[in-house]
């Protein structure tokens, strides 16, 4: 046993001694471990990195290439050896040749990258003078990686020699990129948790704890206790779970004793985590029947009760020889019955982990073939002892509350741009400011961005992160290399759907003064745009016009389920406004012309472009609610990032099925409760008189005025000569000019309509 001890150590002693770089990387992009070299090549320490990922350089000026090949190794495409990359360090480009190759450990494959900083070297070389220096130095770097070559052998044996003491961080990781699988839809269900009361924020959060699985067996996980609703969490739930067990015919029922106190003190991010995964199993494990939910409670004394969710369903069960097995890790029961059934097994585990951790506890009764009952009981603390009323009465004051919601100020003085490539975010973010009287000025590509900002004083900006050309961080860093523009100390807030954990500390390292995710939720919105906006220029809103919507037709929600449309979840992004969501529906279907443009990019097979146009397609559907094509655009946005053109071509179809399900169902929305909705474009009747004339420098101003970006004035024009009697083929230029501009955002087709309108003829 002390050899093994000594020959550890020397192993140990070897890594930490090399002259290159070793850098150890687990195939889900957790770093693993850095040696002292490698944390001086890289300007970093594993205090630093911590239990990070590789994100930690995704987001650094001038680390494209080093990415690059890591991420090539990690996705299996291609080993490098002995490549040259550049780094930036401290402001100074530093030369790296990088060799990578994979270990083994119990099955298990790791990404080793040894890396050597050569930048003396070739600059070395680049002197006449010093060619003997050089060839000296060349004998050295190659003793050095036949070193390397041993040493990673050394270490190989090293780690398999270690295999107690890595066994449990393995596992960790290993748990931690199956729960990133298994909760993958869980995190697509972050739009089935948005209301009023929730965001995918919650969901998001759980979703990162879960990836850091060490933090409960090192003992690191702590319960954060806060004051909270019970029927907020009911309701979050309900939202998780409902469409779920629709989609697979089961039915779903919640009940809650009516007496439980209104408000409680404990843990309501974990005790929705631990239920939530009680309600995924159910469903996953329940082929036909229902699912239910019953919440109670029983009081211990003073202000303390025990509160007690019980999951029940008519499921497969659990045989009583498996019971022992239903918390240990990595577990499936019945593994040949239920083979392809998703998960890793951690979740029970991670479920009695939180539980004991708040004191709490489960019991499970199953009968094999006819289902299961999952029953936790956990301490909470009474804040307000006014009772919750039942689960009906918490759907029905949530209604009425919807029905009443208003923005929460104005500011008509206030000045906003927001730069994003997708028309329909465009769009959206205006629609969920428009009552807070905002001048909002919009920007397609970083490039008018950057035009924009050296023009006019904004209070706040917004930038989108994916952006072709150029992305929100290159905008950024490129606005600020300007000289005496008058938007230095404006705050820009990033808009991303990266909301994984270091995502946010990431975007705050470039200069992002604050991170929204999409879909983006319109009351996060608002508070955001509040706490950076002057507190001079809020107002308090006025009243809100009654009546309005008073009349309308309630909406059918289940109708829309068979095309994949939870038309509940769109309209919560359009802050519950018909008129908001029927506004973006309409876009949408009239982009289908899209369909076209994004398989030329597939058939092309320019996946870059590809993966950006259907990472647009994946948000526009999760903020229309649009669930089920959104999940599979998703897919195809994670397949062609990674270069895999043949899942995308071989999975089109499916794509396209999806997207016209979306759309024969949002064209459907349209018919039935649209209404008698006017063209507000439509032509002026001239009954039978004469039509005003627009000639070709009438065109060609308003033209000009777009190229020089003056929108504002632009529009007023138009929209003075539209009210106007004018001739049909001018009119409908002028209306087409019109849509670009308000509804694609497309100044770029409005100016050319308008040129070739203005050159066709000199009097119309």
């Amino acid at each position: 046993m002390q050899e093994r001890i000594d020959q550890k150590d020397l192993y140990r002693e070897i890594v930490t001694n090399m002259l290159e770089g070793v850098m150890v990387i687990s195939m889900n992009g957790k770093i693993t471990m850095l040696n002292p070299a490698a944390e001086h090549m890289l300007g970093l320490t594993q205090e630093d990195i911590g239990n990070s990922f590789i994100n930690v350089f995704l987001t650094r000026e001038g680390t494209d290439a080093f990415n690059e090949v890591i991420l090539d190794t990690i996705y299996e495409k291609e080993k490098v050896s002995n490549m040259s990359v550049d780094y930036m360090l401290a402001g100074e480009t530093r030369n790296l040749t990088l060799t990578t190759s994979y270990i083994q450990n119990d099955g298990e494959k790791s990404v080793v990258v040894v890396m050597q900083d050569v930048t003396e070297l070739n600059e070395l070389r680049d002197a006449q003078t010093a060619l003997d220096r050089i060839s000296k130095l060349n004998r050295e770097y190659e003793k050095a990686k036949d070193e390397a070559v041993r040493a990673n052998e050394a270490k190989s044996l090293f780690l398999s020699n270690m295999s107690h003491e890595i066994r449990t961080p393995i596992n960790a990781v290993l748990g931690m990129n199956e729960m990133i699988l298994r909760e993958c839809t869980d995190k697509q269900l972050l739009s089935y948790a948005a209301n009023i009361r929730s965001s995918g924020k919650t969901l998001l959060f759980l979703i990162n704890d879960i990836l850091d699985m060490s933090k409960i067996e090192s003992g690191k996980m702590e319960i954060v206790r806060v004051e909270y609703a019970p029927e907020d969490l009911m309701m979050d739930l309900w939202n998780v779970i409902f469409l779920r067990a629709q989609e697979k015919g089961l039915g779903i029922r919640f009940s809650l004793d009516e007496t439980l106190p209104r408000r409680l003190f404990g843990d309501d991010v974990r005790i929705k985590q631990i239920v939530t995964n009680l309600l995924t199993n159910a469903v996953k494990y329940t082929p036909q029947g229902s699912i239910e939910m019953n919440v109670s409670y029983v009081r211990r004394g003073g202000q303390e009760i025990d509160l007690i969710i019980s999951v029940i369903d008519t499921g497969m069960g659990i045989k009583k020889e498996d019971m022992g097995k239903l918390f240990e890790n990595f577990q499936r029961l019945d593994e040949e019955k239920n083979r392809n059934i998703e998960g890793t097994g951690l979740g029970m585990n991670i479920t009695m982990s939180l539980l004991n951790l708040m004191d709490g506890d489960m019991k499970v009764e199953s009968e094999y073939g006819k289902g299961s009952n999952f029953t936790v009981t956990i301490p909470q603390r009474i804040v307000c002892d006014e009772p919750t009323g039942t689960f009906e009465d918490i759907r029905s004051r949530r209604e009425r509350n919807l029905s009443k919601k208003q923005q929460s100020f104005v500011a008509p003085e206030a000045s906003l741009l927001v730069v994003d490539d997708n028309s329909m975010n465009l769009t959206v973010f205006q629609s969920l400011l428009k009552r807070t009287k905002m001048k909002i000025t919009t920007a397609d590509s970083g490039r008018q961005c950057l035009e924009l900002v050296q023009k006019e004083r904004y209070h706040i900006i917004f930038m989108d992160h994916m952006m072709p050309e150029m992305d929100g961080i290159e905008t950024l860093h490129e606005m600020r290399k300007l000289s005496d523009f008058p938007n230095r100390d404006t705050p820009v807030i990033v808009l991303t759907a990266n909301a994984l954990s270091g995502a946010r500390e990431g975007y705050l390292k470039e200069g992002f003064a604050d991170f929204l995710t999409k879909p983006i939720d319109g009351e996060l919105l608002e508070q955001t745009v509040a706490q950076y906006l002057p507190q001079e220029l809020l107002r308090n809103p006025e009243a809100a016009s009654e009546g309005a919507g008073d009349n309308a037709a309630p909406i059918d929600y289940e109708k829309f389920l068979q095309y994949g449309i939870s038309v509940e979840n769109g309209m919560s992004f359009a802050k519950d406004d018909v008129e908001i969501y029927l506004e973006l529906v309409g876009m949408f279907v009239r982009d289908r012309g899209k369909q076209e443009a994004i398989h030329e990019f597939l058939t092309g097979r320019n996946m870059k472009d590809y993966a950006i146009q259907v990472h647009g397609l994946k948000g526009n559907a999760r903020t229309l609610g649009a669930d089920r094509l959104a999940d599979v655009a998703f897919e195809h946005e994670k397949q062609s990032k990674a270069g895999n053109q043949e899942y995308a071509a071989g999975h089109w179809d499916e794509l396209l099925l999806a997207w016209d399900a979306a759309l024969e169902g949002f064209q459907e929305f349209i018919n039935v409760y649209g209404g008698e909705q006017t063209d507000k474009y439509g032509a002026v009747n001239n009954d039978g008189g004469e039509v005003s004339t627009l000639s070709e420098e009438d065109l060609a101003e308003a033209a000009a005025l777009l190229e020089d970006f003056e929108t504002d004035r632009a529009l007023e024009l138009l929209k003075e000569w539209i009210k106007t009697p004018l001739e049909t083929s001018m009119h409908e230029c002028i209306k087409n000019v019109l849509i670009a501009l308000e509804d694609e955002f497309d100044e770029d087709k409005a100016i050319a309509l308008l040129r070739e309108t203005g050159g066709e003829q000199n009097v119309i």
